[in-house]
């Protein structure tokens, strides 16, 4: 008898499992649906939340935030695309009381991702049941749960299995399909998750081409369709794209940036049986040695059990093709442990831009729960076929592979950490061991009223595995993530003045941590550690971002004496009998100063010339040697800048001049920046290595600084047009499928 019982009304249903799923999230983290909890553990309190909270401030200020004014002396927001500024979803935060409705947007992810494995699994499969354990794993995989501190890699996650499903029903089906796939691709690209839209879009051009190479009907259409999606989902996405590849081109990981930072370990696949082997131990949390971008990539010992039985009992080309891109991604993922990654990095240039390359195990992550599901559905042809010997010799290989592995753990240094792994080990295999059994019986052959409650116990298995399987990162009240947080002294206002922490005391921040999680957070927020400065609206002269404009990152560290006054740094960050205390700097320059003196150097001697504590910002500025027959300014002059109006994306001041003079913004430089005198455009130059300066004639004269981005604007233009073209494409292929036209109906 088959698992799903192959009647003609399966009780698993896709509304009965988007119910079942839905409970398990809620059950889950319940704290955080009803509001007195809030993940703040890494990225989430320092990066993802701060960035939330600036994209909430800015929609309700009605400005679309092309610019962060606040990090970085001035740095690109909308481009680094991971900020989701342009994710239609994200109005959910947005609007809702926050940060609730950050903590439950990630969350609902999940369960999308969920949705869509079984969507996915059950098209592929047919089975019902096989496509509920795929859901349940693929929600709750710690590559999942260990995402949600990051929203553009859960929100990715959640949209895969449905870009996957919808895209290759579209080029088989053709007509109506087409509109459906490429929304659901433009909105994993609007995600911001780089590498997951990468895989993503491997794996699909993957299984096509084998398609393509097998395809007993027409080719043609196949390969049409294909890229009739591809072009709607990167017109829907222009918006985003453009912005983001022009700031990938100024920025640090241009060129022949290589950065294999945080590889999976070479022992790292081990942890797919016994989740925290080799691991480290840290507040209770446990990392991999040398890989600390994910938690946890565990699937449970039941899905790559059922993944290598995929391959045993079929001979599908998506089970085979899938297995084969999954065992080729797991040795990517070991980065420079294997000479594989180092060639491709070295040749593949976007191979070279995926700093991480323990983000390469994603596509097993999203693999195995789809084997397992083909694993569990029955034979093409044979329905019938008793299936139920193979389980003893599963269980036996995989329990006696568990038992090796966890031999090999007790040769760790730490006694408290073997006895960790080994209780940790042994409840995986008691799980494991239950699933099995559960499988055995559904196999033998029940009655259908039995069915249910069996079925049902081997999914609630398969969640409290994946749920148990590490310790959860801590969860905090959300009152620490509300506005106005008391501070001894002022913060610095934008235009006013920035806050400057020093190298020495930035390294201390970043290795050192409270064992309370939220007196962690507060220490962080205080400290305005990397982005909690957004959570305030304090300017400072640095941030964390994936990607940072290439001058500004140079300038990054130990900043001289000159350079602080020059960037305006009214306060510094120091470390006094163990407590941390923003001390104030009475010597820092306005934004807008003018007069200097130009001095035209190549960029190797400005760096080495501002680096010098004898570098003087109010006398002296440095501008590129290749403008110097383009400035006219020779000299100092005396300039007066007025009251000075900023925003984000436009600095206007009314300035006086002695004579003809250079004016000097401490401002990162862009070039969709824009100097105006008067109203008529003057060219902005970049002056000290990595801001601004322009020329301006005697007398008093009305200046601006504008953000004009040309990329947005035309990306802009393209995405209305592709949403107009899905919307007719929609509409003609329904218009054709009522019709019953034959010449139409699956158009093109």
């Amino acid at each position: 008898m088959d698992l799903n019982a192959q009647d003609e009304r399966p009780w698993i249903t896709s509304r009965r499992f988007a119910v079942f799923l839905g409970v398990l999230v809620f059950v889950s983290w319940p704290g955080v649906f009803l509001g007195f909890q809030m993940f703040v553990f890494r990225d989430f309190g320092f990066f993802s939340a701060p960035i939330a909270w600036h994209l909430r401030e800015s929609f309700w200020r009605m400005e679309l935030p092309v610019w962060n004014p606040l990090n970085n002396c001035g740095q690109p927001f909308l481009a680094e695309w991971n900020t989701q500024a342009l994710y239609p979803p994200a109005l959910f935060y947005l609007i809702l009381p926050f940060p609730w409705s950050f903590g439950v947007f990630g969350l609902l992810h999940l369960f999308l991702g969920g949705l869509g494995m079984f969507f996915l699994a059950r098209d592929w499969t047919q089975s019902h049941f096989g496509a509920a354990v795929a859901g349940v794993i693929y929600a709750f995989s710690g590559m999942m749960t260990g995402s949600l501190i990051w929203p553009s890699i859960i929100v990715a996650l959640g949209w895969m299995p449905w870009v996957v499903w919808l895209t290759r029903r579209a080029w088989r089906e053709g007509g109506r399909m087409l509109a459906p796939a490429s929304v659901a691709g433009a909105l994993q690209m609007l995600s911001g998750g780089v590498e997951l839209v990468l895989l993503t879009w491997f794996l699909l051009g993957a299984i096509a081409t084998a398609e393509f190479m097998t395809a007993r009907n027409s080719r043609r259409k196949l390969v049409l369709r294909f890229w009739v999606v591809i072009l709607l989902v990167a017109g829907l996405s222009a918006v985003q794209l453009l912005p983001f590849f022009d700031l990938l081109h100024h920025s640090e990981r241009a060129g022949h940036y290589f950065a294999a930072d945080s590889p999976m370990p070479p022992t790292g696949w081990v942890n797919f049986l016994v989740p925290l082997f080799r691991d480290e131990s840290a507040q209770g949390i446990f990392f991999q040695n040398g890989q600390y971008w994910i938690l946890s990539y565990y699937t449970g010992v039941i899905a790559v059990a059922l993944a290598a039985l995929a391959l045993c009992r079929r001979r599908s080309l998506e089970v085979w093709l899938i297995a084969l891109l999954s065992l080729f991604c797991l040795f990517l993922a070991v980065g420079n442990a294997t000479p594989v990654y180092s060639w491709l990095a070295a040749h593949v240039g976007i191979v070279g831009l995926i700093r991480f390359p323990a983000k390469f195990v994603i596509l097993p992550v999203f693999a195995f729960p789809l084997m397992a599901a083909y694993a569990l559905a029955a034979p093409r042809g044979n329905q019938n076929v008793p299936r139920s010997n193979h389980w003893p010799f599963l269980w036996i290989a995989t329990v006696g592979l568990i038992a090796v592995c966890l031999i090999w753990a007790g040769r760790q240094p730490s006694l408290n950490l073997v006895h960790a792994v080994i209780l940790n080990g042994i409840v995986r295999l008691i799980f494991f061991t239950a699933i099995v059994i559960g499988l055995f019986i559904l196999e033998r052959g029940i009655s259908l009223k039995l069915l249910f409650w069996v079925q049902s116990f081997v999914l609630v298995l398969v969640w409290l595995d994946l749920d148990t399987h590490t310790p959860r990162p801590p969860l905090v009240n959300p009152v620490v993530f509300h506005a106005n947080m008391p501070r001894p002294t002022a913060p610095p206002n934008f235009g006013s003045g920035r806050a400057a922490i020093p190298a020495d005391v930035l390294q201390t921040l970043t290795y050192a941590a409270h064992p309370n999680a939220t007196q962690n957070f507060l220490t962080d927020r205080f400290a305005l550690f990397s982005d909690c400065n957004l959570l305030d609206d304090i300017p400072k002269c640095d941030g964390f971002f994936p990607l940072n404009l290439q001058e500004n990152n140079l300038l990054n560290g130990n900043l001289s004496e000159p350079m602080q006054d020059f960037l305006g740094a009214s306060q510094t960050l120091a470390i006094k009998a163990g407590a941390l205390n923003w001390t104030p700097r009475q010597t820092f320059m306005p934004f807008l100063t003018g007069g200097q003196k130009p001095v035209f150097a190549t960029d190797m001697e400005a760096l080495t010339f501002l680096a010098n504590t004898n570098f003087n910002p109010r006398v002296e500025v440095y501008l590129p040697a290749d403008v110097r027959n383009a400035v006219t300014v020779s000299n100092t002059a005396s300039v007066t800048v007025g009251a000075v109006e900023y925003s984000s994306e436009k600095i206007s001041a009314k300035v006086t001049a002695s004579a003809p003079a250079m004016l000097v913004a401490a401002q990162s430089y862009y070039h969709p920046w824009h100097a105006y005198v008067d109203g008529k455009s003057t060219p902005l130059w970049r002056a000290n290595y990595a801001f601004q300066a322009l020329e301006i004639p005697s007398g008093e004269h009305h200046v601006e600084l504008v953000y004009v981005d040309w990329n947005f604007r035309i990306g802009l233009l393209i995405s209305v047009i592709a949403v107009g073209i899905v919307v007719v494409l929609y509409w003609v292929s329904g218009v054709a499928l009522g019709i019953q036209s034959s010449k139409f109906r699956n158009w093109p």
